[in-house]
């Protein structure tokens, strides 16, 4: 589904991708070494290849005999394989002949996809290497995760290979899936591959997982983001994108679950400020910390000039009410269009800045021409982070920004190409930070940030659209585009985590990591959602990778955002139907 057809229904940007040595990470690859030549590469075929057996057994009654494990076999042997360029040649890379090969014919960025017939419960991959002349290369594999997602499971960098050696990734522990995806991002010679195989077993799709949707609360007038305050009042505030923010708070319980009604007077009315709807409105509020103190709050939204601005607002004596007269503008963002406007605010929960995502700005076709994702003399594509808390008029910018010291970087940027990363979130825990973007016109995609980072990720738009090539990279505003979507570089990017192309959907949205009491299977997770189809997935990994993402849910409504209370339970957002609901087991 197009961008635009998300504008029709009000919401696209809101919305709107040497020989390395043995490891002990039992998931890094074994590089096994084999003369360069490919005259010389061995004979050996997917059946001569050592191959591991499944070690658990079912448990048999005493005196039955025990069930002998299905062997593993090369499970991606004949498959139809989708290669990013060289299609003519794509099924040699799976034809069990090492003379035979797969040559996309392109420098990197490449990559094959290698759908397999149903789910597989896979323990090895292997990838043997067609490669002149040697030298450092960089490949990402990823795996279907049977929910519509693909996953990054391992990245190994700038290892030294040669035509014939092959990697050997062992998958510990093993894992279902249905596809396999070789991403190859540097290499010194044209992405190609002598045989990929996958060494599985056939077995049962995952059953569902048993969560669902709860309604607590119902007649919000186009919601996009729900907070608390962090000041223990249990208020939730769901900000209405017309430019109203409004309390809700528990009114009781039945039946063991809890009432909610929605105070009638809004917390807060800028309506006369704020231009909506469309991709317009009021985006956002950040309590800071300590708020209970100091009385103080943060919106984002844009104005009647089209402008993103970033206020503070005051609350007055009643908890409950704000002084819509306080509005105290810190920061401005000149918006080219009425699409990616941003608005996200967020303070991190272990520095006290403000984080601030800024989209791209837009453009008609949502191709962002003017290539403003890569573009760091200016604030947009791009998350922002300042110090709203220091008492400097108007914000501080924390030195260890990034590029407070860089010629020709906005001091503000924290990280970069992003087309709208609306929906992103912290996890409170650990201070890692998931950045969902929405993709244009093939991927949606989620990113990772871990605590540790330093910041200046560069996460590829318009260069990229998720882990592939933008189809209009390179293209001159107002001149017919005739470079080919093969033509990038990867290099110096931070790759997404998790990726759906949009036959599963059209607009990724977030995001609340599960710190709640509840639901012990959710610890840890990101959660996120599709606008358009409903469709609520979890994503849990790490700084080693090997990321999953099954789908939990199907709200099959237009969800806006996900967030969470003071508590950790996660709330979604219903944008048509004004509803809200937590989710709870089946």
């Amino acid at each position: 589904m197009k961008n635009c057809c998300l504008a029709a229904i009000g919401l696209l940007v809101l919305l709107a991708v040497a020989a390395c040595a043995p490891s002990p990470d039992p998931a890094r690859p074994t590089i096994v070494a084999a003369a360069a030549s490919p005259t010389a590469l061995p004979t050996v075929s997917p059946t001569a290849a050592p191959l591991n057996t499944v070690t658990s057994t079912p448990t048999a009654a005493p005196g039955d005999p025990v069930p002998t494990p299905a062997p593993l076999r090369n499970v991606a042997a004949s498959a139809e394989v989708v290669p990013s360029s060289g299609q003519e040649t794509g099924a040699l890379a799976v034809d069990g002949d090492l003379d035979t090969l797969w040559n996309s014919g392109r420098i990197p960025l490449g990559w094959i996809q290698i759908p397999l017939n149903g789910p597989h419960h896979v323990e090895k991959v292997e990838l043997v290497i067609a490669q002149a002349p040697p030298g450092p290369t960089s490949h990402e594999v990823w795996f279907g995760d049977g929910s519509g997602i693909r996953t990054l499971y391992k990245r190994f960098i700038n290892d030294n290979t040669e035509d014939g050696q092959t990697l050997e990734l062992a998958i510990d522990p093993p894992r279902t899936i249905d596809e396999l995806y070789v991403r190859t991002v540097s290499s010194p010679s044209w992405v190609a591959w002598r045989e990929i195989r996958v060494f599985g077993v056939p077995t049962e799709t995952p059953p569902p997982t048993a969560f669902k949707l709860s309604k607590v609360a119902e007649g919000l007038n186009l919601p996009v983001q729900l907070r608390h305050a962090g000041d223990d009042s249990g208020r939730l505030f769901v900000i209405e994108q017309a430019g109203r923010i409004r309390i809700m708070r528990k009114a009781g319980e039945s039946s063991g679950s809890a009432v909610w009604s929605v105070d009638e007077t809004p917390f807060l009315d800028i309506s006369e400020r704020v231009s909506c709807c469309g991709e317009r409105g009021l985006f956002d509020v950040a309590f800071p910390p300590d708020y209970s103190a100091k009385q103080h709050f943060y919106v984002s939204y844009t104005n009647q000039d089209g402008q993103t601005v970033i206020s503070r607002y005051k609350t007055t004596s009643d908890p409950d009410q704000a002084d819509p007269t306080s509005g105290e503008a810190l920061l401005t963002i000149d918006q080219p269009h009425e699409t990616h406007n941003g608005g996200r605010l967020l303070f991190g929960p272990q520095d006290g800045y403000l984080y601030i995502g800024s989209g791209d700005g837009g453009a008609p076709a949502f191709n962002d021409p003017d290539n403003r994702g890569q573009d760091p003399t200016i604030l947009l594509g791009a998350i922002l982070r300042i110090d709203v808390e220091s008492g400097e008029k108007p914000y501080a910018i924390p030195a260890s920004n990034p590029f407070t010291h860089v010629e020709g970087y906005r001091g503000e940027i924290w990280a970069y190409g992003l087309r709208n990363p609306w929906g992103f979130a912290f996890d409170r825990q650990t201070g890692d930070l998931y950045i969902p973007d929405v993709g244009n016109i093939t991927i949606e995609e989620v990113n990772y940030q871990p605590a540790a980072s330093a910041g200046g990720e560069n996460y590829g738009w318009r260069i990229t659209e998720g882990s592939i090539c933008f189809e209009q990279w390179g293209c001159v505003k107002g001149e017919p585009c005739e470079i080919e979507h093969w033509l990038c570089s990867a290099e110096g990017q931070t790759s997404p985590v998790a990726e759906y192309n949009h036959d599963i959907g059209c607009a990724v949205v977030g995001g609340a990591v599960y710190r709640g009491p509840g639901l012990p299977e959710l610890q840890g997770v990101f959660l996120f959602a599709d606008f358009c189809r409903g469709q609520i997935w979890g994503l849990r990994g790490g700084p080693q990778d090997r990321w999953h993402s099954p789908l939990l849910i199907n709200a099959a409504v237009p969800i806006s955002a996900i967030g969470e209370d003071q508590d950790g339970n996660v709330y979604v957002l219903g944008y048509q139907d004004g509803v809200i609901s937590v989710i709870v087991e089946e």
